[in-house]
């Protein structure tokens, strides 16, 4: 323990070294045209959030774990997909599994699987109905399209419904008037081969406007744990869309958007079951991903200021990996009403329908039947503003009937207090179901093959699915405190402890060889987030996250005599996870930025060394339209084990990565 605490200091050291500009650099800064820092941290508090009450409000008066990172954060950070991008978050555990796979979870629970965080863009739930979790490769939205992204921490069933159990995290793009003119990026490195994006954004009329984009990438392959042999694991995607915004007189507005993408990657399946034989094989395959979308939302203000909301989508995906097919297709249909009842109740409420439609190709691996499933939902919730500009209490709940497991009912109460402007307390206990995927109602996964002892016949062992399986249920207690010391320095910590029950696992249940899911176990989950904003003046500032966090799920006794204690652990989470930034105007065309992380070891039956990430990068604007970025990812080691998963995918190491970027606006 001293060790690692020596380690994390010395670092820590060295990136405070680096991060001191010199006297005549600092001078001769000006400013920029695009200079985040000219916001302030007050007018930051202010940035309007969507996600946690599904209405505009400040971030300031959220009685949530929130966090918003936004459009500046993503540019200066140097990153290449959305998942890397979530990392900046307290409380959010990204770690890459390889290539084209990450695990991303909120508060515990990650893995390939990871199905407690309900992720969506633009309002479209992008988790794939087969295990309730979600495809990182297949989303590739534009990353200078997307103005923030919003990321709470906490379950958020009362809006959005089941699944957002652990947390929501809503990808929110810039309405097309934001972008108008023609973006062009082209970049390349060693792990990024190529990387490229277009955007092109007009005014349709007096009152419409619309963009097209286009973006593509080509990343290298990782390599195997332990070894300097290839993994296989390398991964290509384009992905194409158009979003429009119009006004139709004083009262009306309307959003049509969508996407179509494709995506190819290398993988190596691990254990490969074949029928007839007894041993794994190993398969050197690759897997396709393709769909689209498209959503459409209407708003229309009422008089008196109501407002109603209909928004719909249209989605459809298709997977084709060895082991399995998957097809889905989904519409989403969902109105909303905002109004008040006097001076003190702000009332939102809404309805929803969802269908969902699988088709399975079944294999020996995976059987899944073909199945058509619906989801009717309704919510209503009311902020009751007690105390006038000091103290408000919002209390509401979800109801949702599903094909699994019928009624559920996701209640909710929130408190914030603002003792004086500048600070803000907040409790809140809410409940939260994770429902059933369809995997775990009725399919079947081969995890082994044994011999009958009649001649070449054997049986294949299975994880299969229950059809009495349940919603996994959590209770959530949190409270937090956000306090803007200056104008220069903000705080925000938030604690939870939170209330599992009825977490899956699997069984075996003599004499069948089969392991079906069941509802076995329990225990707890408790931790502290903390974010810290310091500018400290118009040219330096930084940012900071802490998380600590304890994860205990055990056995229930009843199911002690028949759960494997050699399952993955699910209490594997890293105890400790640091995020350091900064950015620095060096000149009037130069920027610095540097980020390092520190995340604990994970032991047991996920073993993961603790580890530091540190990227940074350098950014040269020669023109008002024109930006040069030259960028490191994990530049204090070439070969980083993040994390082992749980299904399939062998373990492998992250590289290095240098690359270079220019992106053209004009």
């Amino acid at each position: 323990m001293k060790t690692t605490i020596r380690k994390t200091l010395v670092v820590l050291t060295i990136y405070a070294g680096l991060m001191m500009p010199s006297t005549a650099t600092v001078l001769a800064k000006s400013e920029t045209d695009d200079n985040y820092f000219d916001m302030g941290l007050a007018q930051l508090m202010q940035v309007t959030i969507t996600s946690v009450a599904k209405k505009p409000q400040p971030l300031a008066d959220t009685a949530a774990a929130v966090f918003v990172i936004t459009q500046e954060d993503i540019r200066r950070s140097g990153v290449t997909s959305i998942p890397e991008a979530l990392a900046m978050a307290p409380g959010i555990q990204v770690a890459r599994i390889s290539s084209s796979k990450w695990s991303v979870s909120s508060r515990g629970f990650g893995g390939l699987t990871s199905n407690k965080l309900l992720v969506m863009i633009d309002g479209r739930s992008v988790y794939t109905p087969a295990y309730s979790g979600t495809f990182w490769d297949m989303q590739n939205t534009l990353l200078e399209d997307i103005d923030r992204i919003e990321v709470i921490r906490g379950p958020g069933g009362t809006i959005w419904g089941a699944n957002a159990v652990n947390g929501v995290i809503n990808i929110i793009t810039k309405k097309s008037q934001d972008t108008l003119g023609t973006m062009v990026r082209v970049g390349a490195g060693n792990e990024e081969k190529f990387t490229t994006g277009a955007r092109y954004g007009a005014t349709i009329g007096d009152s419409a406007f619309g963009r097209f984009y286009v973006t593509a990438n080509d990343r290298d392959s990782n390599e195997l744990a332990g070894s300097e042999q290839d993994a296989h694991d390398g991964w290509r995607n384009i992905q194409g869309g158009f979003r429009m915004d119009g006004i139709v007189g004083s009262k009306n507005e309307w959003t049509l958007l969508g996407d179509l993408y494709r995506n190819k990657g290398d993988q190596i399946v691990f254990p490969f079951w074949l029928e007839g034989v007894i041993y794994p094989a190993t398969d050197y395959g690759d897997y396709t991903s393709e769909g689209g979308n498209l959503i459409g939302s209407w708003q229309h203000r009422l008089s008196g200021g109501d407002l109603l909301t209909f928004k719909a989508y249209y989605d459809k995906n298709d997977r084709e990996e060895s082991y399995y097919e998957q097809t889905f297709t989904t519409i989403d249909l969902d109105l909303q009403y905002e109004t008040s009842l006097g001076d003190r109740n702000s009332l939102t409420m809404g309805t929803g329908f969802r269908q969902v439609d699988g088709q399975f190709l079944q294999t020996f691996q995976v059987i899944v039947p073909d199945q058509t499933n619906d989801l009717y939902s309704a919510f209503l919730q009311d902020e009751i503003k007690l105390i006038d500009d000091r103290l408000w209490l919002t209390v509401g709940t979800k109801y949702e009937h599903n094909d699994f497991t019928g009624s559920e009912w996701q209640p909710s109460a929130r408190l914030l207090w603002k003792p004086a402007m500048d600070h803000s307390l907040w409790t809140s206990i809410a409940r939260a179901v994770r429902t059933p995927s369809l995997t775990e109602i009725n399919g079947a996964v081969t995890v082994g093959v044994y011999p009958t002892g009649y001649g070449t016949q054997t049986i294949p062992v299975r994880v299969v699915g229950n059809s009495d399986f349940e919603s996994e249920t959590l209770i959530a207690y949190e409270a937090g405190y956000r306090w803007l010391v200056s104008q220069h320095f903000s705080f925000d910590v938030a604690a939870y402890y939170n209330d599992y029950d009825k977490i899956y696992s699997n069984a075996y249940i003599p004499p069948s060889p089969d392991l079906p899911l069941v509802n076995a176990k329990e225990g707890d989950g408790h931790g502290v987030e903390i974010a810290a904003n310091w500018q400290t003046n118009s040219w330096l500032s930084f940012y900071f996250a802490y998380t600590w966090q304890e994860l205990n799920i055990d056995v229930k006794d009843s199911w002690k005599p028949l759960i494997s204690q050699e399952e993955f652990d699910t209490n594997n989470i890293p105890k400790h996870l640091l995020s350091v930034r900064s950015a620095i105007d060096l000149t009037e065309n130069w920027q610095l930025n540097c980020w390092l992380r520190y995340v604990s070891g994970i032991g047991d039956g996920n073993n993961v060394d603790s580890y530091y990430l540190f990227d940074a990068n350098l950014i040269w604007k020669p023109r008002k339209d024109l930006e040069i970025m030259f960028a490191g990812q994990n530049l204090f080691n070439n070969n980083q084990l993040e994390y082992v998963a749980e299904f399939i995918t062998p373990p492998t190491e992250i590289e290095r990565s240098i690359y270079g970027k220019v992106t053209w606006c004009f």
